[in-house]
């Protein structure tokens, strides 16, 4: 009866040992395939979550194209949209064939246009690793897993660049110039892995005096096209300052042409570009004082008011402008005979009263609304009813 019984507990742990060891083996296939579409630089940005590949930053469409949807905190995300450089909150995307899964993830709109959340990039994405029953199975570059010690990520990735008794943290520039911060936080063994695009991809505003001089860099790149601070100050790149600058002229030339009723979607594209020329020499004579901030140290809520000096172009063209209007010619000819009427114009330029207005300023929400920027666009243009 007793060697039954041990005959019994032998074939038990002949199974749990076999058991073990198919786990064991399981767990080390999935560990040699994710390393496969892996290299060890944790510069890379590369992570693999169960099988799968993804890099930061990327678009949030390649998470949701590959089974992932975003949590009911944007209810709204079929319409909801960032404008420009504007980082949404911290939104859960959840794994669609594991649905107690997550990530956490912010988006950011780095294109001009506004922008779905969808359509934009992962700005900030935080990552448990974990070998619980369901939890997402994480590697990152070198092989770091849920069980790989401090010792382990020192050996895959050099000394942090910062470090604490619970993470290190790795910082460096990608290919796409942009600062890229890798935090590795544990508990014990690793426990989460955060990416995050850094603050100084696009200059600290944080208190009062660079609240001032951010708005006084943002108003000389849109209208004088100066934007030495602008970039200096990495508010924005020198592409994306250009950008700027060109859609304000355009702004105003096409409001030009409304006034004088000329359609600016048919018209000869040499007399719109004319039309360019004289916006660009306007926006050139605008005038305002230095931004007035009232924004307590520490506080991330305040205000500024600003003094402007609208310029009275359109007040002085009128004359000219009717005499075009009323000579009977049409088409291309009528927009060329307004063209040729208000170049001169510009150099008689003056300003009209002064007008203060006070704005919101908001530093975790793009620092000055859109609305706002386009109303001291329409004061300074003297657009605004």
């Amino acid at each position: 009866m007793k060697k039954l019984v041990l005959m019994g507990m032998c074939a038990v742990l002949c199974f749990q040992m076999t058991a073990c060891s198919g786990a064991a083996a399981k767990e080390t296939q999935k560990k040699e395939e994710a390393m496969a579409l892996l290299g060890d630089d944790l510069k890379s940005g590369e992570l693999v979550i169960d099988g799968k590949k993804y890099s930061f930053p990327d678009g949030v469409s390649e998470w949701t194209g590959d089974g992932w949807h975003i949590s009911n905190r944007y209810d709204n995300t079929d319409t909801f949209e960032l404008e420009y450089n504007v980082e949404t909150n911290v939104f859960e995307m959840f794994n669609d064939e594991k649905s107690s899964e997550y990530v956490s993830m912010c988006a950011i709109n780095l294109g001009m246009e506004p922008k779905k959340i969808e359509e934009s990039t992962v700005s900030y994405l935080e990552v448990d690793l974990s070998n619980a029953k369901d939890a997402l199975y994480v590697v990152l570059p070198g092989g770091i897993t849920c069980d790989s010690t401090k010792e382990d990520v020192k050996n895959a990735y050099g000394e942090p660049d910062e470090e604490d008794d619970d993470y290190f943290q790795y910082l460096y520039t990608n290919a796409d110039g942009l600062d890229i911060e890798i935090q590795i936080d544990f508990v014990e063994n690793v426990h989460r892995v955060i990416y995050a695009l850094a603050d100084s991809n696009w200059g600290a505003v944080t208190n009062a005096e660079e609240c001032a001089e951010f708005i006084n860099a943002a108003l000389e790149t849109s209208f004088y096209g100066e934007f030495d601070t602008y970039v200096e100050k990495n508010f924005d790149t020198l592409e994306g300052a250009q950008e700027l600058y060109d859609s304000e002229v355009e702004y105003y030339a096409e409001g030009l042409m409304y006034y004088l009723d000329i359609d600016y979607e048919t018209v000869d594209e040499e007399i719109a570009d004319g039309f360019r020329e004289v916006a660009a020499a306007v926006l050139a004579k605008f005038k305002w004082d230095a931004p007035v901030v009232d924004l307590m140290e520490g506080v991330s809520f305040g205000s500024f008011e600003l003094t402007m000096y609208p310029t009275d172009f359109l007040d002085i063209i009128i004359e000219d402008a009717q005499a075009v209007a009323d000579s009977g010619i049409d088409g291309d000819e009528y927009a060329q005979g307004m063209l040729d009427a208000i170049r001169p114009k510009v150099d008689e330029i003056s300003y009209r009263e002064p007008i203060t207005k006070t704005y919101d300023l908001d530093l975790n929400n793009g620092v000055i609304s859109q609305d706002d920027w386009e109303n001291i666009d329409d004061v300074l243009m003297d657009l605004s009813e």
